[in-house]
């Protein structure tokens, strides 16, 4: 291994144990925190690899946006009696079946990404045509099932205080 590929190495380490921990700590909130120390890592590997734009986005939309939003519903959560957050364990069959299905659609239905690469894949104008050019309707439709996730979110926290 040589001294270039150490960081890389530190990295790939780091990434490991957030997804072990994410995987397998029963505390809520050391789980979000553990995936966080993962997309961390990941961002760090994508600056390790020559993608500053890449790895800006992970800090922003996956620390930034989702992890907080993680941490935002940890806060309005069924509590038990003890004050922490009731994480119960629900890894069934439909569960299971539901994540090959995304997996299989996400990798066999070509995406934009299947189409040729802008000349200058780093400048910002290209990332400006990509996302306002023909994937405009991709990302807006990304945004309305996020709203709708949020929204149904909302209503069934809301239905459980009632009930």
């Amino acid at each position: 291994m040589t001294t270039a590929e150490i960081p890389l190495a530190v990295c790939v380490a780091l990434m490991l144990v957030g997804a072990v921990g994410t995987a397998l700590i029963r505390d809520v909130t050391r789980l979000v925190l553990s995936l966080g120390l993962f997309l961390v890592a990941v961002a760090l590997i994508f600056l390790f690899l020559g993608s500053p734009l890449l790895a800006v986005s992970q800090v922003f939309v996956y620390i930034g946006g989702v992890l907080v939003l993680f941490l935002f519903a940890l806060m309005i959560v069924h509590r038990t009696g003890e004050g922490r957050p009731r994480a119960d364990s629900r890894h069934d069959v439909a569960a299971a079946a539901t994540a090959i299905g995304v997996f299989l659609i996400l990798m066999l239905v070509p995406g934009p990404l299947a189409t040729t690469p802008p000349a200058d894949p780093v400048a910002p104008a290209a990332v400006g045509d990509a996302l306002l050019g023909l994937d405009l309707i991709a990302f807006e439709l990304v945004g309305l099932l996020l709203l709708a996730a949020l929204l149904a979110v909302l209503v069934i926290v809301k239905g459980a205080k009632d009930s």
